[in-house]
């Protein structure tokens, strides 16, 4: 496995603690010390929780939006026409979840901006590899599983990993303009895409639980970790809890409630209070 991982990702870690090769940790390095040491120029992640708009089973490929202009929740928009993908060109490769120990799961084909309607942003290809002969029969395929995770709507999201380069703090007039409403407090002109990822979103938590354990796709401990689930919970359908909306909760306090006999309870009380003050108990 180690092997794989540097055969596949580099050879050395970079300045930003993920793989790469000695080449690109030299270039990232040098645009790092040149960047302004500021919060606004962080390294950071953006998860756009859009679902594929196509699917491909026979290339095993899809193609999904990976970022967008519209105002994400720490109140940031980037704008898409900004993107330098030059440094991620080298090695396109897809992880899951950012999850460097694992091999990689796809290899982006192309990224580029896109207008859909009102909708602006990047869309990225993706293709998953079948399973190489050379590979063990004894492990399991990592894009096996994604893929037919994403196939089955339960891998939804992608995540970039993207360095600001330019970015500026819009006034009243621009974020009018624009209709990013209130809270928009940066606006990332130009950005360095240095990875992305296939990623799960927390709101399908329970649908992925339940359709594994009925479905019977074995995913491999270090996948289920990858996807932040607890690999625990696997293997044992009983321990799945459905999923109670709040109203339903609230509606059962209250059912409890009103069965509780107030007046019974504040006498028996009081008489139990009374009998230790008289040492009858």
């Amino acid at each position: 496995m180690p092997d794989i991982l540097t055969t596949h990702y580099g050879s050395v870690e970079g300045p930003l603690g993920f793989p790469m090769s000695d080449r690109s940790a030299q270039a990232l390095d040098a645009v790092l010390k040149a960047l302004p040491h500021t919060p606004e120029h962080a390294y950071r992640h953006l998860v756009v929780t859009k679902a594929p708009t196509e699917i491909n089973p026979g290339e095993r490929s899809d193609v999904s939006w990976i970022s967008s202009e519209s105002p994400d929740r720490a109140g940031e928009v980037v704008i898409a026409k900004g993107m330098d993908d030059s440094q991620f060109q080298g090695n396109p490769i897809v992880t899951l979840g950012h999850a460097y120990s694992l091999p990689p799961v796809g290899r982006s084909l192309w990224r580029k901006r896109v207008r859909d309607g009102q909708r602006v942003g990047i869309k990225a290809k993706t293709v998953y590899p079948p399973r190489p002969t050379t590979w063990p029969e004894s492990d399991a395929w990592p894009p096996d599983q994604v893929f037919a995770l994403i196939q089955a709507g339960l891998l939804q999201g992608k995540s970039i990993g993207f360095l600001p380069t330019t970015v500026h703090i819009p006034d009243d007039k621009e974020v009018q303009k624009n209709g990013w409403g209130n809270g928009v407090g940066l606006v990332i002109d130009e950005w360095l895409l240095l990875e992305y990822a296939c990623v799960f979103l927390p709101a399908n938590q329970d649908a992925l639980v339940e359709s594994v354990a009925k479905g019977g796709l074995a995913l491999a401990p270090d996948v289920l970790r990858a996807l932040g689930i607890d690999e625990r919970v696997f293997g044992q359908r009983e321990r799945i809890v459905p999923f109670t909306s709040l109203d339903e909760i609230r509606k059962a306090v209250l059912a409890h409630i009103e069965s509780i006999d107030f007046q019974a309870l504040a006498e028996k009380t009081i008489k139990e209070t009374w009998y230790k003050s008289l040492g009858r108990v």
